[in-house]
């Protein structure tokens, strides 16, 4: 059986310029990676970017229970002018690996893909080991889905999920991810009668309807938050009214708006939250409204259980800080496991995005170790 070296694998990974969902044959390189080792590999396709589909992986090792999981993504944001260090060299620099990727998230695909090589080389266990490789987490976060689709018409059943989210703030494990906020888009439209602001009484505004929207919903508070998340919100990112004239009363008005929302509510009863609203304030306006929206995910949230008290206390044997379990952050590909109990953790979040992105060697060096002895307290 083969070992892998983190910083060399996290080198080799950053060095496939995977913007988006563009494969560049990256899957293949990860299958053969972990065939070497024992897994046994499935590419499932999902819907790229452009004609060409996304490609994703989905690798096990065993057939037996318990079944540990682990979860990353090889696409990466662009971004790519201005670099002190070309974006996709993967070169190791005073302490540092720098590239695309390096902290979000092929350093972290990188350590548990070493961890687990080093663990079924030196250890013998009953149970089972998968990883979850999508394409596509930064776009259409396709990808995720449709593995846990094809897992579950196989009847397959993860029992703990790890996502090497780049999680971590001041040093590596001193943060946990649990949970996430759910995250929906909204589009709000009010439609008058358009007319000359000198007639009053011809024409009905639609301005005045949707400032009178705005500021019923922004008046009224979603909820007070939870142990673990702070309070649900909402905020109006864009107002259009399609008008070019000051004297003239636009024939309808929208509002753009996102709404962060915590383990307190489903998406379906913000819907209904808001519609009623909505549809009550354009009422007494005479007006007539159209309301759509776009759910990126559900907010979600594993109470901490024995595996969760079990990492945190990994990390403090190895760090020696106490890590904080929170829900911080956007969405990542955490919203599609369900009723999976699982957590996030990953290197420190530091430059992810940025031009110049990199991570500490040091910090790999002991994201691996962690991850090692979660195997290690989960199977023995």
């Amino acid at each position: 059986m083969k070992t892998y070296n983190e910083i060399k694998l996290a080198q080799e990974l950053i060095r496939f310029p995977t913007v988006k969902t563009e494969d560049k044959g990256i899957m293949k390189f990860l299958s053969k990676k972990l065939s070497a080792i024992g897994f046994k590999c499935k590419i499932i396709k999902s819907k790229g970017i452009g004609p060409k589909p996304a490609l994703n992986l989905y690798a096990k090792f065993g057939n037996s229970k318990p079944h540990i999981n682990f979860l990353g993504h090889t696409d990466v944001v662009a971004n790519l002018n201005n670099w002190k260090i070309p974006p996709f060299k993967g070169v190791v620099r005073k302490g540092y690996l720098n590239g695309r990727g390096s902290q979000d998230m092929k350093g972290g695909i990188a350590c548990f893909i070493s961890s687990i090589s080093t663990f079924i080389e030196n250890k013998k266990f009953k149970g089972s080991i998968s990883i979850i490789i999508a394409a596509d987490e930064e776009t259409t976060g396709l990808g995720t889905p449709a593995i846990v689709k094809y897992l579950k018409r196989r009847g397959e059943k993860i029992d703990f999920s790890i996502i090497a989210e780049p999680s971590s703030n001041k040093s590596v494990g001193d943060e946990i991810r649990i949970g996430r906020r759910g995250s929906m888009n909204g589009i709000i439209t009010v439609f008058g009668k358009s007319g000359h602001s000198a007639f009053y009484g011809s024409y009905i505004n639609p301005c005045t309807a949707l400032a009178k929207i705005i500021t019923k919903i922004k008046s009224a508070s979603l909820d007070n938050g939870t142990e673990f998340m702070p309070p649900s919100n909402l905020e109006f990112t864009k107002i259009n009214v399609d008008n070019l004239s000051e004297n003239v009363v636009p024939q309808s008005a929208s509002a753009k708006f996102n709404v962060r929302f915590n383990s307190k509510h489903k998406s379906s009863n913000l819907k209904k939250k808001l519609n009623k609203v909505i549809n009550s304030v354009a009422k007494k306006e005479n007006c007539k409204t159209k309301i759509e929206y776009k759910v990126s995910g559900e907010a979600f949230y594993t109470k901490p259980n024995k595996d969760i008290y079990m990492v945190k206390n990994i990390i403090k044997k190895i760090t020696g800080n106490s890590s904080k379990l929170n829900c911080r952050g956007g969405t990542s590909d955490s919203r599609f496991l369900g009723s999976i109990p699982r957590l996030e953790l990953g290197l420190r979040n530091t430059t992810i995005h940025m031009v110049n992105e990199r991570t500490s060697v040091s910090d790999m060096k002991k994201l691996s170790k962690i991850y090692y002895n979660i195997l290690e307290n989960y199977f023995l």
